[in-house]
Parts: structure tokens; C-alpha cells; sequence
């Protein structure tokens, strides 16, 4: 008899509605057939399937054939350059649909228009052009006589290919992956040297040239298969389907035990295996992917097996996952990396251990990896449980446990400086602990008048170094931008007086808010009433160049407010307004005097940033202004944080660019009410201008927020392929030939590393230093920008010159999730890897940069310049209304 669950899971299979892409092919009118098995439809009435190109979505024609339908996909409706989605829909919901034989390789390739395609199924049918600008031959390219090495393959090319002057590649193709191979041609000899596989991983991979424009799939006229042995592979080359396909896949070391032990600070491994001490030297090689490091060490040799002893340092490190190879090295001095093969994990004889290492206790397992290789993890890091669990007159209580996991150590409550790092440390003798601060103390430590004080836990050792420092919680938090929980002030002796907030992070994580009032300053009351006609304007503290100072010199010019500008004394772009009326210096007593009388605040981030005291209730009237958000950019990419439920006291105009922008991100998504968001467009738009007709080419991206150190930048794919796209010799080529520059401009974070990697004084790829212009003047100056993700690029596209973004790490970028569809908002061309951007860089060149055939107004509404005018007036509306919602 069956179980309930087994019948209603027998059940859902009959009712549950299964749509399954099944096969793919080409027709004889080159368009693209995709065949769908529906299973469960009691209907199949009302079925409609749509392709979504990134212009337009249109409804395809399909045949039923019973249970099946058969979509025509029409070789036009496909984009170039986007990713072209198809779906399945009744117009009530769409339909998920999964794959069967289209995800096999050979299947889910096309040339369509000589253009390449991939298709794959994940929920939608996608198709993906592979090396755009690139056109495919329908005829092959022929190589012969192949010879392999180590690490070496050369092969003679049948037929005149090329001629001197062309320029051909080689690459790898595999799952949709593209990967460019480092190839010598000799015309002369007619053949080809391939000497690094290095960027290829395990798998099938079919070789594709390209010649100039215009890219050949390879084959060979040699029969059967040929081996080829590499550092990290042993591999065949043959040919299937008249393909030819480089299939590699690792060394392997069956290993019939396995031992470990535990030795002065050392994990003892002993593997058993078929080794061979005559033919091989060898060394084990710890691999750590996260931190990117290799370290290697010798090993002793025994009859059947070899011993190695770890340093805890090197497995304990980062406490991050690591990963063993045995390096084979023979007597011509060739390497092979070997992964380890264990059959059975039963043959582990200890699996984990706990080992004392820099003071703390931590329990280290050896395990098998799903692909049966050894891997090592941190299964318990030791864990230092820490809260505060009440808050009083500044009498902080709570507790620290798991003490018993740290050997000799001293345990401290410590208060830092964002800004200098300076310290309180409070010495903690028992797990409940209450801490009572004085102000005074809060002064000393405090680095600037308006700062921010970190609330850690800090672990000494016996010799007092720090082995642990980490962040506090507050048991009671409630994160709002602009709330406390608690508030002290202290008069110093020059008689300024010092406030105190007890806030948190979005993470719970406790923290002190402070600023300074100056004894001299005439600051209105609490319950005075602000001045209508004083508008107190900012962006970044240290910043002038966006929507915040192009609105403050338009009413300055256009207007009778009283408007005012703050920004910090030691910014770069201060200097440029100095001399300027009405600019306050932040933390100036007239930045004082002028914030408590503003009546409307405006900012691109923020209101930190334009105010010299915390923007809270109870602040000089804060409640009592008008806050608006001016926006430093179009919304839709990446999530930002000036959700309304964020803020006590939330925005009462927020200023966007279009409808869509309005109702379907800043309504719908952060919470905002409609009369709340007014669609005005950006200040700084005003001053964008089109009439010159500028040669040069911009680059211009944006940060990585998982970047956090000098080292993982180094090490970054973000540095590396744009320091490989700014040294690329066809991108110079094209630019000499052309007589175009490539100005660069980094991020902020990014400058002094990118500016070391430009330094040749005749070349055509120049540096742009952080301040020497501003961001609107270089989007003007220039004839092609090429960025990522960066918003500005809707200030270009607004000007009618082209865009190209630069995707090469799409997915890591938006794993918190994405605004609005990438086709939405990214208007443009997009690249996925070097070769493409290359290519569109030389078409824009070539078509003397012709902007794309875009449509802007689901992003700007209002393409003119009068969105300065706009926003006053929207202003004055909420002034208006903020008038009679009091009577």
C-alpha cells in the first residue's frame, strides 16, 4: 500500500503543469527551431511564446503536434548583442521550462546569419551570441600533421589561410565559455605552435580561429586521437561531428589510505599510494582559491606511501577551504599536478582533530571533496559569543562567552575612531560585564569634530597582541538612519560642547555618533521656526560635481533662495568654489548658523553629509525641514540603501527620471508614497551638452564593494582585465590608426594603481587624475564612453553617444539582486570578455561613433533642460503643502 506521501506525490505529477524543451535545430530558411513537450495541459488554448531581444519582445509563430509545439525563432527577431530570451506563457502566468538533449554540447550550437549561438534552457530558452562582431564561416579550417609535447602542440594549417598582414586568434570554446589560447603562426611554414592551456579547465572543448573578422571552426585530416600531456592535464585531440575537440582532464593519484596526526604545531599527513621515487621527484601543493596562494611543500618518501607535515599557519589560515595536489616533477624537469582519487572515505583514520594555534582552540577536518579529491576546512572556527544586552545613562551591559577556547588570554570592551583608529579599552574580568562611559573620555579619543566611534571586543594574548577584534551587538537594535537610542553631552574645557548617540548598523552592530557645537555659533533653538527661503544643499561631504551643485548654481542664478552649498575645506573640488558666495565650509560656524535655520535640504546621498549634527528628531527642528533627495544617478541596477523604512523620518521628495523609475522601483520597492517622488529628471542634466564633436574614448568604471584590501585588489579579476584591456595591442593598433585616445578614468579607490600601468609617454591609452576635471566635463569631452555598471552612462546616452559596458562579472556584481532587467537599463552594447569590447571599440570607431538605435524614454522622461526648473517648483509645491497641512 502506498504512504500518503507517496500518493500525493504521484498526484502533483498528474496535475503539475511540465513544459520540457526537448530539441533544437536549424531549418532550411536559417531560422531556429525549438521543439516543447507539454505534459499535464488539459488545454492548450491561449498558449502564446514570446522572444524578449533587449528591443523589442515579439510573439512567435509555433505548430502543435499533439503534446509537442514546434516555436519558429526568425533568424531577424535575434540581437546581436544582447541575450536574446524566449518564454512560455498562457497570459495568466509564464511557464518554467527545463531541458532535456539541448544541454548536450553538440546540440546547442548555431550559426545562424554567420553569427554564432548558443542556446540554453533555465527557466526561459536563452540565446547568447558568441563572439560578437565576429562573423562564422560555414566551411572549416583544416590542420594536419599534429605534433604534441609537454606542454606543446604544433600542427601545419592545409590550405593558404592568412597572409601577413591579417590578424588571427585562436580559441577555445566550451559550455558557452570562450577562452583565448596564446598562439605563434608562421605564415611561411604554414603552421601553428600552442603553447598554454593554462586557462583551460576539465571538459570538452572545441577550437575555434579567427582570421581578421571572420571565425572558422577547426578540424583535422589526421585519424583517430592524439594525446597531449600539460601541467595541470592529460588531454586528447580528435575530431566528432568533422569538429575537432581538445577534451582534457586531470591527473589522478589513487590513494589507498590515508593518515593524519597531529605534531608540534604540525598536521602529520601520511598518503598511501603507487609512487614511483625513481622516475619522480615530488612535493605536495596546498592550493587556497580564496586567497589566491599556492604553497608547497617537500615530502619523504617511503616505500608504498609518503609523510608530510603542514604548518597549522598554512591550513588554519583565513579559515578558508583548501585544496591538496601531489606535483609530479621527472627527470627532464617536467611538472604534473596530480589530484588525489580516494575511492572509499572510510579510509580516513582520523578526520578531524582540535588544534591550538595562535592562542585559540579550533577543531580541523580533513575530508573527501564531492570529486573524491582530499580538502581540508575550518569546521568550527573558535567562536567568541558577545552582546550588549542593556543600555542606561550610558552604563553599557552584557556579556562575553565561550572564554574556555582561548588559552592565556585578556579580554577587553574597546571604543574606536573610524577616522584615526585611536582606542578606549575597557579591561573585561568576568563574562557579565557593565561598563560605565564618561563623555569625557569619549572626547579624548574622538579624531574629528563629526565622527563615528566602533564598538569591538578585543582578545590579547599573553603578550598583549591582539588576536581577536570583533564588532558588538546591540540585543535591543532597531536600525533607522536617523535614530539613537541614547544621547550624553559633554562642554569641554574651550567651552564647545561634545554630543554623544548611541546608534547601530543595518547589521545590529553597536556604534557612537558624535559631533561638536561650537561655543561661539548662533544656532536657533530646538522649537524655532526655520526659514523658508534658506536651502542648505550637498553631495559627498568632500564632493561638487553632481546634481547637488549644478541645482545651487542654477538658483543661485534663476532664483531668489537663499541657497546655500557645503562641502569639506580639504576637498579636492573646493578650491574651485572658495571664492564663490554662499559656499559654507563644513563645520564652519556659519555652516551652523545657516543648517539650523534651513528650512529644505537637499542632497545626493545622505543628509550626513550636509548637516554638522546628527539629522534626527529633536536636532535643531530637524523633523520641521523638507528633505529631499536629489540622486546621484538613474535607479534600476543595483539595490540602493535609502529604502523609506530606513529612516524615522524619511525623504519627503525623492527626484527620479522617468514613470517606471517611479512606480516600479522607488514606490514598489523601497516604499515610498507617490506624492513623495516627484518625476523631474537629474539637476546636473541642465548642463549637458552636445554640440561639440569630440574624437577621444572614455573609460570610466565603477567600484567593487567585495574589494577590501590593497592585496585582493592586486589579485582582483576586476584590476587584471582592465590593466589587460588598457595594454591590448589591437585596442593600441586601433587607436594609432584612428588617431583616437582612450582616457582613463578610475575610480577613486582605484587610481594610484592604475596610474603606475600608464606611463608611456606615446601612448594612445592616457590617464585621467581623480579632480582634474569634473565627471560632467569629461562625459561631454569625449565621443564613446566605456564603463560597467556606472550610472553616468544614462548622462551619455542623454547626449546621443554611444555606450559600451564591460560585463565581465555580471553575476558577482548583482548577487544582491537587480533593480530591473539588464536590457533595461543598460542601453547600449555589452561585452562579456576582452575580445568583444575590443571588437565594438573598433566598430564604434570605424562608424565614426554612431550612437545605437536605443529608446530612452522608459529611463529620462524629460530629454531637455529644464529639470532644474522642475525640481525648484516640485520644492516649492511640498513647501506649499507643508504650509496648510499646519493651519
Amino acid at each position: 500500500m502506498l504512504s500518503t506521501k507517496k500518493v500525493t506525490k504521484r498526484i502533483k505529477s498528474y496535475l503539475i503543469k511540465k513544459t520540457t524543451v526537448i530539441q533544437s535545430r536549424i531549418d532550411e530558411e536559417n531560422n531556429i527551431k525549438v521543439e516543447i513537450e507539454l505534459k499535464n495541459f488539459l488545454s492548450y488554448s491561449g498558449i502564446v511564446a514570446k522572444i524578449n531581444n533587449g528591443t523589442d519582445i515579439l510573439e512567435l509563430d509555433f505548430k502543435r503536434e499533439k503534446n509537442k509545439m514546434i516555436v519558429t525563432i526568425p533568424s531577424n527577431y535575434l540581437s546581436d548583442h544582447g541575450n536574446n530570451a524566449i518564454t512560455l506563457s498562457n497570459g495568466k502566468k509564464s511557464f518554467w521550462l527545463k531541458a532535456e538533449n539541448i544541454e548536450d554540447e553538440d546540440l546547442n550550437y548555431f550559426i545562424v546569419n554567420d553569427k554564432l549561438y548558443k542556446i540554453s534552457v533555465n527557466k526561459k530558452i536563452s540565446l547568447r551570441r558568441i563572439l560578437p562582431n565576429i562573423n562564422f564561416a560555414s566551411q572549416k579550417k583544416t590542420i594536419k600533421n599534429i605534433q604534441v609535447s609537454y606542454n606543446k602542440l604544433t600542427a601545419e594549417f592545409v590550405d593558404e589561410w592568412t597572409s601577413q598582414n591579417s590578424e588571427v586568434r585562436l580559441y577555445a570554446l566550451k559550455q558557452g565559455s570562450i577562452k583565448p589560447l596564446d598562439m605563434i603562426l608562421n605564415i611561411e611554414k604554414s603552421n601553428l605552435e600552442l603553447l598554454d592551456f593554462n586557462g583551460l579547465s576539465k571538459g570538452d572543448w572545441r577550437l575555434v580561429i579567427t582570421i581578421d573578422e571572420i571565425a572558422y571552426f577547426l578540424q583535422t585530416e589526421d585519424k583517430g586521437t592524439t594525446n597531449l600531456y600539460t601541467t595541470n592535464h592529460q588531454g586528447t585531440l580528435f575530431n566528432k561531428e568533422e569538429y575537432l575537440y581538445l577534451s582534457l582532464d586531470n591527473y589522478y593519484l589513487n590513494v589507498q589510505d590515508v593518515e593524519l596526526d597531529e605534531n608540534a604545531g604540525f598536521v602529520q599527513l601520511e598518503v598511501f599510494a603507487d609512487i614511483d621515487p625513481i622516475k619522480y621527484e615530488y612535493s605536495l601543493l596546498i592550493q587556497d582559491t580564496k586567497l589566491n596562494r599556492e604553497i608547497m611543500y617537500s615530502v619523504d618518501i617511503l616505500s608504498n606511501n609518503f609523510k608530510v607535515d603542514i604548518s597549522f599557519v598554512h591550513l588554519l589560515e583565513g579559515s578558508t577551504f583548501k585544496r591538496f595536489f601531489l606535483i609530479f616533477k621527472d627527470q627532464n624537469g617536467n611538472i604534473f599536478k596530480y589530484q588525489f582519487f580516494i575511492e572509499l572515505s572510510r579510509i580516513f583514520k582520523k578526520r578531524s582533530m582540535k588544534v591550538e594555534y595562535n592562542s585559540q582552540e579550533y577543531v580541523l577536518r580533513i575530508y573527501r571533496r564531492k570529486d573524491k579529491s582530499i580538502g581540508s576546512m575550518i569546521v568550527r572556527r573558535p567562536k567568541l559569543r558577545r552582546l550588549i544586552t542593556t543600555l542606561e545613562d550610558f552604563k553599557f551591559s552584557g556579556f562575553i562567552g565561550n572564554l574556555h577556547v582561548f588559552n592565556d588570554c585578556s579580554f577587553y570592551l574597546a571604543v574606536e575612531d573610524r577616522n584615526t583608529f585611536d582606542m578606549i579599552e575597557y579591561a573585561l574580568d568576568e563574562e557579565n560585564f557593565e561598563i560605565q562611559m564618561k563623555a569625557e573620555q569619549l572626547i579624548e579619543v574622538k579624531g574629528k569634530e563629526k565622527s563615528i566611534l566602533d564598538f569591538f571586543i578585543l582578545v590579547k594574548d599573553s603578550e598583549g597582541k591582539i588576536i581577536r577584534k570583533e564588532k558588538i551587538k546591540y540585543e535591543k537594535a532597531d536600525y533607522r538612519k536617523d535614530n539613537y537610542y541614547e544621547v550624553t553631552q559633554e562642554k569641554d574645557q574651550d567651552g564647545n560642547i561634545h554630543y554623544f548617540l548611541v546608534t547601530t548598523t543595518p547589521f545590529g552592530n553597536l556604534k557612537i555618533e558624535t559631533f561638536m557645537i561650537p561655543k561661539d555659533v548662533n544656532m536657533l533653538s530646538n522649537h524655532a521656526e526655520k526659514d523658508e527661503n534658506i536651502w542648505l544643499i550637498g553631495e559627498r561631504y568632500n564632493t561638487a560635481q553632481d546634481n547637488g551643485i549644478a541645482l545651487f548654481h542654477w538658483l543661485r542664478k534663476n532664483t531668489t533662495v537663499d541657497a546655500y552649498y557645503v562641502i569639506e575645506e580639504d576637498a579636492e573640488d573646493y578650491h574651485a568654489l572658495e571664492d564663490k558666495e554662499h559656499i559654507l565650509t563644513f563645520g564652519s560656524k556659519s555652516h551652523f548658523e545657516i543648517a539650523s535655520r534651513a528650512k529644505v535640504l537637499l542632497g545626493t546621498h545622505d543628509l550626513e553629509n550636509l548637516l554638522p549634527y546628527k539629522p534626527a528628531e529633536g536636532f535643531f527642528s530637524y523633523e520641521d525641514t523638507v528633505k529631499v533627495f536629489l540622486q546621484h544617478g538613474v535607479l534600476g541596477r543595483k539595490p540602493v540603501e535609502y529604502d523609506r523604512k530606513n529612516y524615522e523620518l524619511p525623504f519627503d521628495l525623492f527626484i527620479v527620471s522617468s514613470d517606471p523609475e517611479k512606480y516600479d522601483v522607488v514606490m514598489n520597492k523601497m516604499g515610498y508614497k507617490e506624492e513623495e517622488v516627484a518625476v523631474t529628471g537629474l539637476a546636473r542634466f541642465d548642463n549637458l551638452s552636445s554640440e561639440n564633436k569630440p574624437k577621444d574614448i572614455l573609460l570610466m568604471p565603477t567600484w567593487r564593494d567585495w574589494i577590501h584590501t590593497d592585496e585582493q585588489f592586486l589579485k582582483s579579476q576586476y584590476y587584471n582585465y582592465y590593466h589587460s584591456l588598457i595594454t591590448n595591442s589591437k585596442l593600441q593598433r586601433v587607436l594609432e590608426k584612428y588617431n583616437v585616445n582612450l582616457n582613463f578614468y578610475p575610480h577613486y579607490r582605484a587610481q594610484n594603481f592604475f596610474a603606475k600601468d600608464i606611463q608611456e609617454e606615446n601612448s594612445r591609452v592616457n590617464f585621467i587624475h581623480l579632480g582634474s576635471k569634473t565627471v560632467q566635463q569629461l562625459l561631454i569631452d569625449h565621443a564613446l564612453l566605456i564603463t560597467d555598471y556606472s550610472s553616468v552612462s544614462f548622462d551619455f546616452t542623454l547626449m546621443n553617444k554611444p555606450v559600451i559596458y564591460y560585463h565581465f562579472d555580471v553575476n558577482q556584481f548583482f548577487k544582491r539582486g537587480i533593480l530591473r532587467p539588464v536590457e533595461e537599463t543598460f542601453l547600449g552594447k555589452i561585452a562579456k570578455n576582452e575580445s568583444d569590447i575590443v571588437n565594438m571599440i573598433k566598430e564604434s570607431v570605424e562608424n565614426n561613433f554612431k550612437n545605437f538605435d536605443i529608446e530612452l524614454d522608459n529611463i529620462i522622461k524629460h530629454q531637455d533642460h529644464h529639470n532644474c526648473e522642475r525640481i525648484y517648483q516640485t520644492v516649492l509645491a511640498k513647501l506649499n503643502t507643508e504650509d496648510k497641512s499646519i493651519l
